[in-house]
């Protein structure tokens, strides 16, 4: 693996590449049944990860320079995995109180793809390009909070409709989604980089997972 990964990173000027055929590439395999693609999608994606995050700052080509994959701050990071391990256990808790159905999956390479590549191919696209895109849309917006508290806001409400495509999705989801989505906006504003937002992304749905598998195991 090592090997394999400084082979990608001495190919320079196809990183662009790369990053986008590793990261649909592995999400393709997990989300293909069989234990095989499983595997192979498991192995590229530990191979994306260690690669997307050797070359932060570095990803500029392909419209990636949009996305604002950059390197951050420790606190940032810390910031991020925090939020996203509070916002996890605030959600499991409202959903658990209203009775709603938090949509976990039991396949672990699903649980792997929802907890590595989805947070990081959303954030991208949500907090990178789409956040790139509002920011210039409302440039002339007078006072930079306002401006970013309506790029946040805005990102957040889209990354929630666009979840209407998912058959029975409530108003009180949707509600959920909003306020993460706005914390991950926020996390990207904060730290001017879509990378922390994705851990936030990721901690969050991985804490969902393990709230619930705690709790199934203390059932039994």
């Amino acid at each position: 693996m090592p090997r394999l990964l400084n082979t990608v990173n001495r190919l320079g000027e196809h990183r662009e590449v790369l990053f986008w055929l590793l990261l649909l590439g592995s999400w393709q395999f997990l989300a293909s049944p069989g234990t095989r693609n499983a595997v192979v999608g498991a192995g590229g994606t530990v191979t994306f990860l260690l690669f997307a995050f050797r070359n932060l700052g570095r990803l500029t080509g392909l419209g990636l320079g949009c996305a604002n994959w950059r390197r951050a701050s420790g606190t940032a990071w810390a910031l991020s995995a925090t939020g996203g391990f509070i916002a996890g256990a605030v959600i499991f808790g409202i959903g658990s109180a209203s009775g709603q159905s938090m949509g976990l999956s039991s396949n672990w390479s699903l649980v792997l793809l929802q907890t590595t590549l989805g947070p990081v191919l959303e954030e991208v696209v949500f907090r990178g390009y789409l956040f790139s895109l509002l920011v210039w849309a409302l440039r002339r917006t007078s006072g930079e909070v306002v401006r970013n508290w309506l790029v946040v806001v805005t990102a957040a409400v889209t990354f929630a409709l666009i979840h209407l495509a998912q058959p029975g999705v409530t108003g009180l989801q949707l509600a959920c989604i909003t306020m993460t989505g706005s914390l991950y906006g926020w996390i990207r504003i904060q730290s001017a980089s879509t990378a922390p937002a994705a851990v936030a992304h990721a901690v969050y749905n991985l804490t969902l997972y393990a709230i619930a598998g705690a709790r199934e195991s203390a059932s039994f």
